[in-house]
């Protein structure tokens, strides 16, 4: 089960390395490349991770919903 602030923090935690990892290539002197690289593919994979977490819970969420709405046509009342 995904948390809103577990998502959060995965988003946070991502961009930090992906900040990190572009001034460690632009400031950097001859070691930008053996410390930057690695710092931005942690934070994009973490960003995309974070962001199809948000897109599966979203997706779930819109399948519950559709699933609760047919069942709930299909049961029979009773007056």
């Amino acid at each position: 089960m995904n948390t809103a602030s577990g998502v959060f923090f995965t988003w946070l935690l991502g961009l930090i390395f992906v900040v990190g990892g572009v001034v460690f290539l632009l400031f950097l002197g001859e070691n930008n490349l053996l410390f930057g690289l690695p710092y931005l593919v942690i934070g994009l994979l973490l960003c995309y991770g974070a962001w199809r977490l948000g897109k599966s819970a979203a997706k779930k969420a819109a399948e519950d919903a559709a699933a609760a709405e047919n069942e709930g046509e299909s049961t029979p009342s009773v007056e």
